[in-house]
């Protein structure tokens, strides 16, 4: 068992901030306010453990969540760690369960404990993902391991904690995103990207969503959200707005039809999620793919000039 032996308190501890989405959300809230960012196998990147303390953690293990919040006892517990590999869930459903909702309880409780808000990050797949456009009061249905565990985990939260916030997202990207890797890695050697035309979501840009939590936790709003992009579009869309954004050729984005009985990826129809009723409580702005694209662009472009400022003066 890991025991912290120095009590330092916090404003915001980040459950799973290793991961892809953890640590964007980490750096966001690191500029802005005391954070704590946990991992379990993966340590923080090196960039931002040189900004934020971090300390390694399992959901699963009831005791070491609790011990972990008394010692630091932040203001507010963002918990965005979980399984989301799918087919891995498929697999393994048993070991998902723990991660994904027994993790979430864990977590709840131990917030319960100390009297910290906690914003937990649920998913769009909680919905049976058949029609889309569903909004926060529609009868979540799920078809997939991992939306069922993650759907429990929100049960579960929600049995500890009156006062919890539930973040219903999906479609995530911004830098560093595994999925905009693989595309950029194919476009730059000329490759063609085959995109379904019939696969929808609510493509969501990392900051924009840092944004709205970043709302709830000022105003201490509880409840259900749906925090995701304001556009409903398909794979190939999605990707030819990204061809044409960061100017590669978009005749290499070539449309193509989602056969779901042969997919290997458990891709959903439709899983977008309508915005109208959190965003008339958030009153923020919710970006449109487009928008989102372009705010990415623009950050890796500050970036690129940034390292090769620092390169240049070295030389």
């Amino acid at each position: 068992m890991k025991h912290f032996k120095t009590t330092t308190h916090c404003d915001l501890i980040i459950i799973g901030a290793s991961g892809f989405v953890g640590h964007n959300l980490t750096k966001y809230f690191s500029s802005r306010c005391s954070v704590i960012g946990t991992y379990h196998k993966h340590p923080l990147p090196r960039g931002l453990e040189a900004k934020v303390r971090s300390i390694q953690l399992d959901v699963r293990d009831q005791q070491q969540v609790r011990l972990a919040l008394s010692e630091f006892r932040p203001q507010a517990v963002l918990h965005v760690a979980g399984n989301k590999n799918l087919k891995d869930c498929e697999k393994f459903p048993s070991d998902a369960y723990e991660v994904n909702a027994i993790g979430a309880q864990n977590v709840a409780r131990a917030c319960k404990g100390i009297s910290a808000k906690m914003i937990y990050l649920s998913t769009d797949l909680i919905f049976d993902c058949s029609r889309g456009w569903y909004t926060e009061n529609d009868i979540p249905l799920p078809n997939t391991v991992y939306g069922k565990t993650k759907l429990e985990g929100e049960r579960l939260s929600k049995q500890e904690l009156d006062d919890i916030s539930i973040c219903r997202s999906g479609g995530i990207y911004g830098p560093g995103s595994p999925l905009l890797g693989w595309a950029s890695a194919n476009l730059t050697k000329n490759l063609p990207l085959n995109c379904f035309i019939n696969v929808f979501n609510t493509p969501t840009y990392v900051y924009n969503l840092a944004e709205m939590v970043d709302v709830i936790i000022k105003n201490n709003f509880a409840g259900v959200f749906h925090t995701v992009g304001s556009q409903r579009i398909s794979r190939f869309d999605f990707f030819l707005n990204y061809a044409e954004q960061f100017e590669f050729d978009p005749v290499l984005i070539r449309p193509t039809i989602h056969d779901q009985k042969s997919d290997h990826f458990l891709l959903q129809p439709d899983a977008s999620l309508s915005t109208e009723i959190t965003r008339s409580r958030l009153q923020t702005p919710f970006f449109s793919v487009t928008e989102g694209l372009r705010r990415l662009r623009e950050l890796e472009t500050r970036l690129y000039d940034k390292a090769r400022a620092i390169h240049v003066h070295k030389g």
